[in-house]
């Protein structure tokens, strides 16, 4: 029977990397066989694509995952029965660069099966066992048993009795019947040491790239003529509103002020505007309070001399105040753009009057980011690189005029024996990609380049040689601007219809 995996798992993703056949995928991810990727199998939990599972026939005389799983989740198929023959047969065909003997590892008849080497041992110091071992002995159960006890055989051979230790011995025959040691055939993992040493040169990073229907100016030129503004308009009751309370809501700390322009847009409220005016607010406030202040509590007399002095402390504290609140623009000569505007004495109190806005007026910016199961410790990093090789860590942010794409690319090369053998970097080479806008779909299509990264890929799970990220626009788009920083492709795809459709619309309609 084929391997499934049932409800009870818990993402753990402690199979994913035991898989011989890469046949273990992450929920959500797309599967790929011969070239042909096909949808998920499951959304929620990690899955068996059982055209891939051998139940690992011709590797270990257990299933892998099972043997791993915390929830013991990991279970044969009970709708899905095969037979040994069957699944060897599948190991064959998926492994066509492997030798898989017949009585290679399987849990089909684990007494008399020898075990499987693994790749990590050989690759220490069997290498060059493996390649020169002799042909394959009978199993044990294949030995007829003697008559009658007989003399001992002649002794082994001193060369055949120092058989390497990574490669386990065949189980042993009665002692009546015992042959010359001889070295158990290689199983499939140990003929992966065939491949060539010398894989030539890591790719080195790629040129700049464009593509057809791109834009032709630099990425920043296109960033600065876009409109970031709100996605949708802020109703104009809420934008007159603002307006009128910006010299009150100036006084709220730098980050809520950025906070409530980004929701409701620059028109409707500024952070630099609105400091401004609460400066010169601030200016009329103080004196009143710190006069009120002298003629309740210490007696003066109004329109005294005493309140013109009370006077003068209360803009004095105002403007000390405000070379304070700006004081990288006053004192250091900052432009307006790398100053903090930072909040009046009162302004933490209007701090939740400002989110309570912010939160009414989030239709400013809306982002979509694909969401990922990770481990809140150091195994985080390396379910994170996972979701990179499948194309699955983006954001989309709508905004006024276009959309702004962050794709994150892989980082790192997934660990193998095959990466020590070829001396492979740790940092993942760039990526080859091609980007396609159609039909209101951008197509990021990105594969790995160098013949040693696609042999890696062959052996190592999750770890695919290509992958294809889809993004589905809800308006109409025409053309877009991108550029490849730090390993994050970023995106500008502008909203709207090409200057040349639009032409041709308004001739049709005047016709």
């Amino acid at each position: 029977m084929a391997t499934t995996i049932t409800s009870d798992c818990i993402n753990c993703g402690a199979c994913e990397p035991e898989c011989p056949n890469t046949a273990i995928y992450a929920g959500g991810a797309a599967w790929e066989l011969r070239g042909t990727t096909s949808p998920a199998l499951a959304q929620d939990i990690f899955y068996i694509v059982a055209q891939k599972c051998t139940e690992c026939v011709g590797f270990y005389d257990h299933e892998a995952c099972a043997a791993v799983c915390p929830v013991d989740c990991c279970i044969p198929d009970p709708k899905n029965p095969e037979t040994h023959d069957v699944l060897i047969a599948r190991a064959r065909d998926l492994h066509p660069e492997l030798t898989i003997a017949d009585d290679a590892p399987s849990r089909f008849h684990k007494e008399g099966a020898a075990s499987a080497p693994t790749v990590n041992a050989l690759a220490e110091g069997g290498a060059s066992d493996a390649a020169a071992a002799p042909s394959p002995v009978p199993s044990a159960a294949a030995i007829p048993a003697p008559a009658a006890p007989s003399a001992a055989p002649p002794a082994a051979p001193k060369a055949a009795a120092a058989a390497p230790k990574a490669v386990a011995e065949t189980p042993k025959a009665p002692a009546a019947a015992k042959t010359p040691t001889e070295r158990p055939p290689v199983a499939a993992p140990a003929a992966m040491l065939n491949l060539p040493k010398d894989i030539g040169a890591v790719p080195p990073p790629l040129p700049e790239k464009h593509f057809a229907g791109e834009l032709e100016q630099d990425f920043d030129s296109v960033l600065a003529s876009v409109d970031l503004g709100s996605a949708q308009s802020t109703p104009v009751p809420v934008a007159i509103a603002l307006r009128l309370a910006e010299p009150l809501l100036g006084a709220m700390p730098d980050k809520a002020k950025a906070h409530l322009e980004e929701a409701a847009g620059p028109s409707a409220f500024s952070r630099v505007r609105s400091s401004a005016l609460n400066m010169l607010l601030n200016v009329l406030i103080y004196p009143f309070v710190v006069m009120l202040f002298g003629i309740l509590v210490m007696g003066d007399k109004t329109f005294s001399q005493q309140t013109s002095g009370w006077l003068t402390l209360g803009v004095t504290l105002a403007c000390i105040e405000a070379v304070w609140r700006m004081r990288e623009g006053i004192l250091h000569g900052k432009p307006a753009s790398e100053i903090t505007y930072r909040a009046a004495c009162y302004g933490m109190a209007l701090a939740p009057l400002g989110s309570i806005l912010a939160g009414g007026a989030t239709m400013r910016r809306s982002e979509r980011k694909v969401a990922f199961d990770g481990f809140m410790v150091d195994l985080h990093d390396d379910k994170l690189e996972r979701e990179r090789r499948y194309g699955n860590v983006y954001t989309v942010s709508e905004h006024a005029g276009a959309y702004l794409i962050r794709l994150e690319m892989p980082r790192k090369l997934p660990p193998s024996s095959l990466k020590r053998l070829w001396d492979l970097p740790d940092e993942m080479p760039d990526y080859d990609y091609n980007i396609t806008l159609a039909d209101d779909v951008l197509s990021i299509r990105a594969s790995v380049r160098g013949d040693a990264l696609r042999r890696l890929c062959s052996v190592s799970p999750a770890f695919p040689a290509d992958f294809d990220t889809r993004i589905d626009f809800d308006k109409t788009v025409w053309t877009f601007k991108h550029r490849l920083r730090n390993k994050i492709i970023e995106v500008i795809v502008l909203k709207g219809e090409a200057p040349l459709v639009a032409s041709e619309a308004k001739v049709k309609n005047a016709a």
